[in-house]
């Protein structure tokens, strides 16, 4: 009789997705990364960001009511 393993004894069991999927997978990966460095080198699009953002400051409104001293 067969001695019956556990799967998570520590041993590779192998990819749980198969081939096929891996293969799909890789291929979907390389096919964006063509069209990343296609529009990067036709239409000079940046891949990061160049530029640095301005710091956005908070403005205040001005108050319209102004508070008037306590005058006893």
């Amino acid at each position: 009789m067969t001695e019956k393993r556990d799967p998570f004894d520590g041993e590779y069991i192998g990819n749980i997705f198969g081939p096929k999927i891996t293969l799909y997978g890789a291929i979907l990966i390389l096919l964006f990364t063509g069209i990343i460095v296609y529009r990067h080198w036709k239409l000079d699009v940046p891949f990061g960001m160049e530029e640095e953002i301005p710091i956005m400051q908070e403005v205040f409104p001005v108050d319209s009511v102004e508070v008037q001293p306590n005058e006893e």
